[in-house]
Formats: C-alpha cells, structure tokens, sequence
C-alpha cells in the first residue's frame, strides 16, 4: 500500500532521515521504536507530507504522493494521521470536530456526515460526550476524539505518533484499548510509540530506529526477545529486564 525508496530529510546541516526503504503491505501493523531524536516522527510527517523530503520516493497504492491526482488533501484523507498533542478545534463540539473535515473535504452533507460522527464516536466510547466543547474533555478523551475525527474520514492508512505520550499515566490505557480494537480490524497502520508492550502485542513488524536509519526489523517476538544489532539490543535493554 505503501512503498518508500531511499528517502532522506535534512534540517539545514542535519540529516534526520538517512536512505530510508520500506514497504508496508495492506492490513499490516507496523511499531516504530528508537529513541528520541532518530526520525520516527519525521518519517511520520513525511508520509503524511507534512514535511517535504529531498531525495527518494513515496508511493500510495503505486501513486506518487507528490503527483496525486486530486490534491494533498484528499490524499491525506486516505492516510489520516493521529498526532500527540491531539490537534482538535476547542472552540468546536466534539461532534462538530468530526464533522468539519467531512463536510469540507469529502463533501458530505451535514447529515450523512453527523450521522457518521455520532456512529464513529460511539464506537470510541464517547457516546456521552458527543455535544460536549472539546475544551472540557481529558487528555484522554481528547485523544479518542481526535482518532474517531480520523476514522470519519474513512482512510485507507492510519499514522500514529506517538498517541499516548501527552497523556496522564492512568488515561494511557484508554487510547491503547482503542488502537488494539482497530488493530483487530486489520486496518492498515503505522504507529510511532514508546509503548514497548503495546508494541510487542498489536504489531505485524517493529522497525527499530537509530541516528536517521532503520537499524532492524521484524515480527515483534524475534526483535524483542532475539535482537541481533548491538544497537537494538542497547535500546531494548532497558525496556526488558
């Protein structure tokens, strides 16, 4: 669904993303994990083409993201992004930060695209909080919104990053359960996380990350308890005791 050739990214002098290649197939999940600093997110950003990248290749269902047909917004309807700080309109309702992106972009009538709202953040556990102003929710429920505005509009590829690292600890759980729940559905997803049981659990592959580069992958049972770069095994050290 996904295919990535030798892409690189620079910030000025510093090379963040250094000759990166992968592929993701349809219906799988993949975890990134590496520390802070070694790409995860901008490799994110640059799938979702918020960051413009200077050298390599991203293709969508064999469409370069750079020539797709109907625009940069469409294209980022089919590969939605979660981000960390949430990324909600406050002064809006929940319902209505679900809606806007529909009705905008999609050109859904306000009908359908409510009706698809409501049924959508029912199935995050929002189901009381569908009229309630975005400013007074928790971390937490602000998270499940923002997944929930993602998922309305149907994309084809879900990018987490890192959706629980703004959060209090006792509402990390919440979000999790929800991934999980969606990872059962065999929907197509990236997710940046620190979350290293989560990881082993929910994903198809883990990428580990390191100074720019994909240093190791593989299913998550051989990279967490079998990992063969020195890197990696320095990483998971202090995760698995």
């Amino acid at each position: 669904m996904i295919n990535i050739q030798h892409l690189k990214k620079n910030f000025g002098q510093n090379e963040v993303l250094k000759d990166i290649s992968l592929t993701v197939n349809r219906g799988e999940v993949i975890s990134i994990i590496g520390s802070s600093g070694s790409g995860k997110s901008t490799l994110l950003r640059c799938i979702n083409l918020l960051e413009t990248y200077h050298d390599g290749t991203i293709t969508f269902e064999e469409t370069d993201i750079l020539k797709f047909p109907q625009g940069i917004n469409h294209y980022r309807a089919q590969v939605g992004m979660i981000f960390q700080s949430f990324n909600l309109f406050n002064h809006l309702s929940v319902l209505q930060n679900c809606v806007i992106g529909q009705v905008k972009v999609l050109k859904r009538t306000k009908a359908d695209a409510e009706a698809l709202a409501i049924k959508t953040l029912e199935t995050v556990g929002l189901k009381d909080f569908i009229q309630a102003s975005v400013s007074t929710l928790s971390g937490g429920q602000k998270q499940r919104v923002a997944i929930a505005r993602t998922l309305c509009m149907e994309p084809k590829v879900l990018l987490f990053d890192e959706p629980t690292s703004a959060l209090d600890p006792e509402m990390v759980g919440e979000v999790l359960q929800v991934i999980k729940s969606l990872a059962k559905e065999h929907r197509t997803m990236i997710i940046v996380t620190h979350e290293m049981s989560f990881a082993k659990e929910v994903s198809d592959r883990v990428i580990f990350m390191d100074q720019g580069f994909i240093c190791e992958e593989g299913k998550p049972e051989e990279l967490f308890l079998n990992p063969k770069e020195p890197r990696t095994q320095a990483f998971l050290s202090r995760f698995i005791q």
